[in-house]
């Protein structure tokens, strides 16, 4: 009796997968945190770019919201005299309507800025990029010193390889 034996060999061949790093934000790149080479964990800070276009724009949004609610101070304030004089029936509901109306445009433009504050915020954090796997650094793509324009269009930092 013949025994027929056969032998299955599996082979697995691991293929690199690079993730490109990008950025989606603008300015100078202040400091670079990584090599070509180097080995990076998940999270790790790669490089900063420098925020001070975004903190320039925070601090005006920040002027004009404080501005705005000065306005909305005044207006509320107009608004709630012309409200009891129009409970006594010594004013007209016009009015009334129109100060109203002015009290919700300004809250609305305060709602607005206090929108684009967060979106400012947000870029800010972009403005340090960190590793979103663990991997090596395969190409570094920009050097410190260098001008990113991410805001038109998302613009290559760093490739790293993943195994």
């Amino acid at each position: 009796m013949r025994a027929i034996i056969l032998l299955l060999v599996i082979l697995t061949f691991s293929f690199a997968q690079e993730i490109e790093v990008q950025a989606i934000v603008k300015g100078k790149v202040l400091k670079v945190h990584v090599r070509e080479g180097q080995r990076v964990k998940k999270g790790q800070l790669l490089m900063e770019i420098d925020p001070s276009l975004y903190l320039a724009q925070k601090k005006r949004l920040l002027g004009k919201k404080k501005e705005i609610e000065a306005r909305l101070w005044k207006v509320e304030r107009d608004y709630n005299r012309l409200k009891v004089l129009f409970e006594r029936d010594l004013l007209a509901e016009t009015r009334l309507e129109d100060q109203k109306i002015r009290y919700d445009t300004l809250k609305a433009q305060v709602e607005q800025v206090e929108g684009e504050l967060d979106r400012v915020d947000t870029l800010i954090s972009y403005t340090k990029i960190v590793s979103p796997v663990t991997g090596r650094v395969k190409r570094l793509l920009v050097r410190e010193g260098s001008y990113v324009n991410g805001e038109l269009q998302p613009h290559p930092l760093v490739v790293i390889e993943v195994k």
